[in-house]
């Protein structure tokens, strides 16, 4: 176990750091959110400081006090990103309560069900999306597009929405602007000195829902401790600094930002909530009101994939000041990390392994990576000197380890959550991911190897194979940008393993399926070959982070399975 927590700030709170940074840095930007296009006009963007974020804040939860919102309130919070978002959601928990993160879109029963678990008693959201949820003219547009929302507007709760009023936005709700004074400009509004709250690191701040079927919804909370800790360890290997501009939607990645002092931009977006990573890497040069490019950009392995084909077509040029690119949620493949590391040269990529309930557990150098991949460092390769395995790299200084006798990487720490909702508190998160340790790093220090998951475990007669183990060295195939392995069940309690492959830019798919037929072999255990490889132009995703859909995988290709056994049997 890794009890080091020297460097970390125990004392951590999420409200204490964002005043801090405000105290230090008063007139510098804070947050920037591009303009926008919406079905009923195009919203300019704005800039506001570190100062006005404070004064927002405070704003905020003194107005949210008045009508009766403190300590133990819940907030439904259904606001897309932008600054008027990030003080009311910083708002409602300087006065003392907490925010509730719950995807309209999961459909309305799970909806009800997370909704009923979590209890809370305000909501804040879209005008959009209660008109677009009402009975009203707008509904038809969401079902043609597919969601199927709840009705927002009937939710027996007190009401705030941002944006104009649209039809269904339910009588007595209040404009979010109004809470706050919608700050424009860039100095200072009130004058005075800054305010110094008191820490709250218990405090009750975020509930993340992250999985669960319909009744039996699982929330993660975290408290202004434990994400202020996490904020804390992500700086010290992503390397935010005062002046620095980082470039991303995600709320976890713009506090820590904040925290340290640099500037935080936000990606446009229109209709949907989904970003357009081309769009995106347009929005990385210098903004009006001479604010430099990006320094710092977060994406998505699949978010990231399409900016590299358009550098390499030359369509697309990132700026210069561009030296960092952070990549999580979602596994990197060394081929695909070793060609956007040629493709930008002199970018340090930093990527990012953690998880809702335990953010970051450790982050690894793209270099690193490559490094154990090829097996160039003994010290970074197996035992039997293979770099088999996902490298994940060394846990940060303030989490500590444990792996149980079954490889499942248990971890916690100051970052960790309090627990899940409606359970007794955690002391130590079960990650579901099976690990190794690697011993004896250039300074000393124990790496994590991952060598597959728990629920990903694919049973083929008596031979349990691991996907993870066995997809970073598929992915090593010339030609291949993705690869990944799911069980397909085969109608007599087995599992047979079918490899989705995505070819890469150019690439011949028929040739990539031949020269996969011909080396793996060479690459994997015998008991872990493919019983059919499929090459497809890209793979399913899901959430808000994009990850590979395993499950919508294994239902497509157990539908072509069952095809091509009927056709079979009529032939």
């Amino acid at each position: 176990m890794n009890d080091d927590f020297s460097g970390a700030d125990l004392s951590a709170d999420l409200i204490a750091g964002v005043y801090a940074a405000a105290r230090r840095w008063p007139q510098r930007p804070a947050i920037t959110a591009p303009g926008r296009k919406t079905p009923w006009r195009k919203a300019p963007g704005r800039t506001i400081s570190y100062a006005q974020l404070v004064e927002g804040i405070e704003a905020t939860a003194t107005a949210l006090r008045s009508e009766g919102f403190g300590a133990g309130e819940r907030m439904l919070f259904s606001v897309r990103p932008g600054p008027d978002a990030f003080v009311l959601a910083l708002g409602a928990v300087r006065a003392g309560g907490s925010i509730v993160f719950i995807d309209p879109g999961i459909g309305p029963a799970l909806f009800r069900d997370r909704a009923e678990l979590a209890a809370p008693r305000w909501a804040a959201s879209e005008s959009l999306l209660y008109a677009l949820s009402s009975k009203g003219p707008l509904r038809p547009l969401a079902r043609r597009r597919g969601l199927l929302l709840p009705d927002y507007g009937a939710l027996d709760m007190r009401h705030f929405y941002s944006g104009p009023w649209l039809p269904g936005v339910p009588r007595g709700a209040r404009p979010v602007k109004e809470l706050s004074g919608h700050v424009r400009g860039g100095g200072r509004t009130h004058g005075g000195p800054l305010p110094v709250p008191d820490p709250a690191p218990h405090q009750e701040a975020v509930i993340i829902f992250t999985s669960g079927t319909t009744g039996h919804p699982k929330g993660v909370v975290h408290t202004r401790g434990s994400l202020g800790a996490g904020f804390g360890q992500l700086t010290r290997r992503c390397t935010f600094a005062a002046g620095d501009r980082i470039h991303s939607e995600q709320l976890m990645m713009g506090l820590p930002a904040l925290i340290a002092g640099a500037h935080w931009t936000m990606p446009a977006y229109g209709f949907s909530a989904h970003i357009d990573p081309l769009r995106l890497a347009t929005e990385l040069g210098p903004l009006p009101g001479k604010y430099d490019g990006a320094t710092h950009l977060f994406l998505v392995p699949s978010q990231l994939a399409p900016i590299l084909d358009a550098v390499e077509a030359g369509t697309v040029v990132l700026p210069s000041t561009l030296r960092t690119v952070m990549l999580g949620a979602a596994p990197v493949l060394a081929p695909f990390l070793e060609r956007a590391m040629r493709l930008l040269p002199g970018v340090d990529f930093k990527l990012i392994y953690g998880m809702t309930e335990l953010l970051p557990i450790a982050i690894a150098d793209g270099a690193e990576k490559l490094a154990f991949a090829s097996g160039a460092e003994a010290e970074l390769t197996a035992p039997d000197g293979s770099g088999e395995g996902d490298f994940l790299g060394a846990p940060l200084p303030a989490v500590r380890i444990r792996v149980a006798e079954d490889h499942e990487l248990l971890a916690g720490g100051p970052n960790m959550c309090r627990g899940y909702l409606g359970k007794p508190d955690m002391f130590e998160h079960a990650t579901g991911d099976l690990v190794r340790l690697d011993h004896g790093g250039p300074d000393g220090s124990v790496r994590l190897v991952m060598i597959g998951r728990k629920k990903d475990m694919i049973i083929r007669g008596k031979t349990n194979i691991y996907p993870a183990l066995y997809e970073p060295l598929i992915g090593k195939v010339r030609g291949v940008a993705e690869a990944v392995l799911v069980g397909v069940p085969d109608g007599i309690g087995d599992e047979a393993v079918w490899l989705a492959v995505v070819p890469s830019p150019r690439e011949d798919p028929g040739k990539v399926r031949a020269r996969l037929l011909r080396e793996l072999p060479r690459l994997i255990d015998e008991s872990a070959l493919p019983d059919r490889i499929e090459t497809m132009h890209e793979l399913p995703v899901s959430g808000r982070h994009r990850k590979t859909d395993r499950a919508k995988l294994r239902e497509d290709f157990a539908a072509l399975a069952a095809a091509s056994k009927q056709a079979g049997t009529r032939a």
